[in-house]
């Protein structure tokens, strides 16, 4: 009897770990993951839409990876998309991920010189449309978008 509840234990936890993944199409295991909305713009991207991936009933780190996998199935689904970046998440008590998608196939590589060291007491976090906002205008001033501050290369 012992031998027949390990068992079925051992089956339970397989399946719980195996049978619930969401898997990812070919096209969206195409696409890649901005963890930083500053390159967004400083790749110069354009933003096709918006995804939410959701895990059903499924909470905790393995529904986030199933909410993860489901955004970037819906992400593959819109034409030119091969860019995400994560606005929202959350775990419990189901997981739901919210992500922006792009188009970043026309960006724009840029020399980077850090010219001087990085700001050490650094705001707190704002909104991350702001902070692409703000990539943006520096870039259209020959800038780069880098630690929360404009880096011009003056040569």
């Amino acid at each position: 009897m012992k031998k027949y509840i390990k068992n079925m234990v051992l089956l339970a936890s397989c399946v719980a770990t195996f049978g619930c993944s969401t898997p990812l199409s070919r096209e969206a295991q195409q696409i890649m993951t901005i963890n930083d909305g500053a390159v967004i713009a400083m790749m110069n991207c354009k933003e096709l839409g918006f995804v939410t991936g959701e895990a059903g009933i499924w909470g905790g780190t393995a529904g986030l990876d199933m909410a993860y996998s489901n955004a970037k199935n819906q992400a593959a689904l819109l034409s030119g998309a091969n860019a995400i970046l994560i606005t929202s998440s959350q775990m419990n008590p189901t997981s739901i991920v919210n992500a922006k998608v792009y188009n970043c196939s026309e960006s724009k590589p840029q020399k980077i010189e850090v010219v001087g060291e990085p700001a050490k007491n650094s705001p707190p976090k704002e909104d991350i449309n702001v902070t692409i906002e703000k990539a943006r205008k520096c870039q259209s001033k020959g800038g780069v978008w880098l630690d929360d501050q404009c880096v011009i290369s003056i040569e």
